[in-house]
């Protein structure tokens, strides 16, 4: 009888250990994961805030790996200035100034126009707060897969009037740190891109 009690309990132990490794979730290889305190990551970010003296809008590309498992961080996309302007004024179907578009890299993939590959199972993020100044940009939003995603981050100026004169080298127009769940990402640097 002691003896069937124990294997149940070591089963019990077992099964406990496996649903908490399932749950902890661990950065794909080559992922910027640090011990970086993510208290400073668009700390004490309230309301939505989007004053800039420049025209700026497009794609940032991450060149570092911010992926969890088998879903990556393909894009931080930023809306043109009219479209800003809807959404802060209120107005219906309007979408936020901020996206960022995840993809899982194990589900099935094609090849688009341009001969880029895409995947078939994509997540969007749209963050409920957010800040986009001259000097950067913070947000914070939630998912019901990725939990928690936390951004804050420094526009290379130099970088961002390239971008915006269609100059492809502007390779470095956004850099800063982004939490993911329980998962730090430092130090990430993205490329800005017009789009087609």
């Amino acid at each position: 009888m002691f003896r069937a009690i124990g294997i149940g309990l070591i089963s019990i132990i077992a099964l406990s250990a496996c649903d908490m490794a399932a749950s902890d979730a661990q950065p794909a290889p080559g992922s910027m994961q640090t011990n970086v305190d993510i208290s400073p990551i668009a700390a004490g970010l309230t309301g939505q805030s989007y004053s800039v003296s420049e025209e700026l809008f497009g794609y940032f590309l991450p060149y570092d790996d911010v992926s969890i498992g088998p879903i990556q961080l393909a894009s931080i996309s930023l809306a043109m200035d009219w479209e800003v302007e809807a959404y802060m004024k209120g107005e219906a179907d309007s979408w936020p100034p901020i996206g960022l578009r995840f993809e899982d890299i194990s589900s099935p993939a094609g090849v688009g126009e341009l001969g880029n590959t895409y995947y078939e199972v994509t997540y969007q993020v749209l963050p409920d707060v957010f800040r986009i100044s001259d000097e950067g940009m913070a947000f914070v939003g939630q998912h019901e897969l990725l939990g928690e995603v936390r951004f804050e981050g420094q526009w290379q100026t130099d970088q961002i009037r390239q971008m915006m004169n269609g100059d492809a080298s502007s390779s470095s127009a956004l850099t800063g740190d982004m939490k993911i769940g329980d998962v730090i990402f430092a130090g990430v640097t993205f490329q800005g891109w017009l789009g087609d």
